[in-house]
């Protein structure tokens, strides 16, 4: 761009020098004086044509110079939002393989009580998780969701699969607000993110916690359902909370 204007200029200083000979020598008939006043008048009359031409050509190159500062400082102020971003975003995942992890130690202590005949056996984790579901779909032929509530919260006498819900539950919370669009993310680094959680999750963990989700009215139950862009992310791995 600034080529071109330099090429602009010189084509218009030779051209004002080119009509002066025109003019003077070749229609007129004037010879090349040997007098130091006429040059100096000559040179008087050039600089009068040229100079504004690049007083001009200066303002203009003043002009691109200021909108190329004015890009380059756009694109370090964009360098370096992106790289705050990325910081937050390091330390936020940080954070939620922290809790992943503990989810994931709270589930390995999982442990349910389940009566086959005369005899009670203790089921851990995901076979446990397999004795509750047994059960329910046992009672759902039968029976109503009272009863369905009831075995639940009989089965858990000490508020085990309350906490595994409430982690989890954070955890989406977590994600929704420290990733929201007021921090500078999008729903897309939202929706990967839920991803992130559902695939490092124990499928049988999930499992459990939809069923609760379907059954119980917890606080942590009530914010799962009613966050709607966690669950178009279900939806889409073909996860629900209607699926008992």
């Amino acid at each position: 761009m600034i080529n071109r204007y330099v090429v602009i200029a010189i084509l218009l200083i030779v051209s004002v020098c080119s009509s002066y000979v025109l003019n003077f020598y070749f229609k007129l008939g004037y010879v090349i004086s040997d007098k130091p006043d006429a040059w100096a008048q000559l040179g008087d009359f050039i600089g009068g044509l040229i100079n504004p031409i690049l007083s001009f050509m200066s303002f203009v190159f003043i002009i691109k110079s200021l909108n190329l500062q004015n890009e380059a400082n756009l694109e370090l102020r964009e360098e370096v939002k992106n790289t705050r971003k990325t910081e937050k975003l390091r330390s936020f995942e940080t954070q939620l393989f922290h809790m992943i992890g503990s989810q994931r130690a709270s589930f390995e202590s999982f442990k349910v009580n389940e009566v086959l005949g005369e005899k009670v056996w203790e089921r851990f984790e995901v076979e446990a998780v397999i004795a509750i579901e047994t059960e329910v779909q046992r009672l759902r032929v039968s029976y109503g969701d009272d009863v369905v509530i009831g075995y639940l919260e009989a089965v858990d006498p000490k508020d085990q699969i309350y906490g595994l819900t409430r982690i989890f539950y954070n955890m989406v919370k977590m994600i929704s607000e420290k990733l929201s669009d007021s921090h500078g993310f999008c729903l897309e680094d939202r929706k990967s993110h839920y991803l992130t959680l559902i695939n490092f999750t124990d499928f049988a963990l999930l499992r459990l916690i939809m069923m609760i989700a379907q059954f119980m009215d917890y606080p942590s139950t009530e914010y799962l359902k009613n966050n709607l862009e966690f669950s178009s992310v279900l939806d889409e791995v073909g996860l629900n909370y209607s699926h008992y």
